[in-house]
């Protein structure tokens, strides 16, 4: 993977942000969690289409979300260093038949241009916001176009690659990759991200959106990348947050759903 900028890394926390997302996506129905620990708080929002599941068939969703970290004191918010996350073994990602993007395509190219390249292959689209705050200068913020594509799988693990593309402070163009492994128990699907040095440790991300959704035929039936069920009437999703600062944030999230039959 080859890197544009130092400042460009800003735009790696859309991974950990995004795989966020769906943990806490598919464990929600428009309703938004907020945890705060020391003096940062993480709040995420996520809305599933249809809101009532099958019980015991998975079906197909999209996922549209929303999130943002800050301090309770309005101060700079310290930096993501490591996110680890457990999905709901009810809800996953299917990527079988679905076109892939090779990343080293997307290197150095704007938005409309990954779309060309890699058109196909892409399974969701939002923005992600970040603050600078260099010494001696008041916070900025940067922000861009996030999309999201279905790469090539890696020992037959699923793997999406990030792409974004901002103006501020200057052109740069961050291209990386995310890969989702099994987990036990309850939970179905893992990862677990380290987020590279911000800017010298200056950059934090403030907030983002997404939607996820791809629907393709595949050996003569419809797919879905994302699916879920609702057997008992709950979904859970795990997460453990841990910044540079030493705070620490971890919680499990257990929301009802809507069977039906």
């Amino acid at each position: 993977m080859k890197k544009r900028s130092g400042r460009s890394r800003l735009k790696v926390v859309v991974l950990g942000l995004a795989l966020t997302a769906v943990a806490a996506g598919l464990a929600s129905v428009a309703v938004a969690d907020t945890v705060t620990a020391g003096n940062v708080t993480i709040s995420i929002e996520g809305a599933v289409s249809p809101q009532k599941l099958p019980k015991t068939t998975p079906a197909p969703i999209t996922l549209t979300v929303s999130g943002s970290v800050k301090t309770t004191d309005g101060s700079h918010p310290p930096a993501l260093k490591t996110i680890a996350l457990e999905f709901d073994k009810n809800g996953g990602i299917y990527t079988q038949g679905l076109p892939t993007c090779n990343p080293a395509k997307l290197i150095s190219t704007l938005t409309a241009q990954a779309r060309k390249v890699c058109g196909p292959a892409l399974v969701g689209t939002g923005t992600v916001s970040a603050q600078i705050l260099f010494p001696e200068q008041a916070p900025f913020n940067a922000s861009g176009p996030l999309l999201i594509f279905n790469g090539k799988p890696k020992g037959g693990k699923p793997v999406l690659v990030f792409h974004v593309h901002a103006n501020v402070p200057a052109p740069t163009t961050f291209v990386t990759e995310g890969v989702i492994s099994k987990a036990s128990g309850k939970y179905g699907t893992s990862t677990e991200i380290a987020i590279p040095t911000i800017v010298s440790g200056q950059g934090s991300l403030t907030s983002f959106k997404a939607t996820l959704h791809k629907t393709w035929t595949y050996k003569g039936q419809k797919r879905s990348l994302l699916f879920a069920k609702c057997p008992t009437g709950s979904l859970f999703a795990h997460g453990e947050f841990d910044f540079v600062n030493g705070t620490k944030i971890a919680g499990e999230v257990a929301k009802a759903c809507t069977p039906t039959k």
